[in-house]
């Protein structure tokens, strides 16, 4: 596996390798976890060379976030990419991809993307899109892949993909959990074990949801309403709502299709989840 630093190797490398058989990317800010080596083994099976970048992106952090407590573990991390035969792995440097005077930013107007998490986070998702842009024509990879946990950053890089023509596809990869139903976030190690004993409430809540929703279609409301009623007081729900797959738009009642979402706070611990309610009826 090699392990660049700067730019000009990265491309050096890549013009000597090629793009033959196909180039897989798994972007990333590091603090890897099993959710992330599902996604490089995916890409593995599907391309001749299998590439990953680190790169805590500052862009993406709020005033009020703390970008300086994100959890970095550079030596573990690259031992993992290895242990699933990642080829190529970029350690991205600010001063690198954010040189002295840097001065675009890639924002994407359409609405969902001033919704939800994008209303809970202003400005972040500009951050995601604009550094994702970057790797892209890093890389130029043929297929990156993307985890549905992040149901709405997954909907604003395919939208970002095809507004700017960027030649390549974009593969969707399932939640990975753990065995109690928690999905695999960084933010877990987070969680102290009395909160880490109640975690797994929030993706119960989604299948009570389901269950409801598969049973009679209902309106969205009541399917906050029942999510709610299972988290609080414990969790802190920012938002509940049902969108489609693709497209990521509100999901007309009677729902009983799309995926639910969810983000709630647990002892301070930002969690994220969604589940998968049924197909959209032809």
């Amino acid at each position: 596996m090699q392990v660049v630093h700067e730019i000009q190797e990265l491309r050096a490398i890549l013009r000597r390798a090629g793009r033959d058989g196909g180039l897989g990317l798994v972007p990333t800010m590091g603090a890897l976890h099993e959710g992330h080596l599902s996604l490089l083994r995916r890409a593995r099976k599907e391309n001749r060379l299998v590439a990953a970048s680190i790169f805590v992106n500052p862009l993406q952090f709020g005033e009020n976030e703390d970008f300086a407590a994100y959890p970095r573990h550079e030596e573990q991390d690259l031992a993992m990419l290895e242990s699933v035969g990642c080829d190529l792995v970029l350690v991205g440097q600010q001063q690198d991809l954010y040189p002295e005077g840097f001065a675009t930013e890639i924002r994407i107007d359409a609405p969902f993307v001033h919704e939800l998490e994008g209303a809970q986070r202003p400005g972040h998702f500009n951050g995601v899109a604009t550094v994702v842009s970057k790797l892209f024509l890093l890389f130029s990879p043929t297929r990156a892949y993307f985890g549905l946990k992040d149901l709405q950053q997954l909907a604003l890089v395919q939208q970002l993909v095809r507004d700017l023509g960027f030649d390549l596809e974009i593969v969707p990869c399932e939640v990975v959990r753990e065995a109690d139903g928690l999905a695999l976030s960084s933010r877990n190690r987070f969680l102290n074990a009395e909160l880490r004993a109640k975690a797994p409430r929030l993706q119960q809540s989604l299948q009570a949801a389901r269950a409801l929703a598969q049973s009679k279609g209902c309106e969205r409301e009541e399917l906050e309403a029942l999510v709610r009623e299972r988290l609080e007081p414990d969790f802190e729900v920012e938002y509940v709502d049902v969108r489609s797959v693709p497209g990521f738009l509100p999901v007309a009642a009677p729902v009983d299709h799309g995926r639910i979402v969810v983000t709630a706070r647990l002892g301070g611990v930002r969690l994220l989840d969604n589940l998968e309610l049924g197909e959209a009826s032809s």
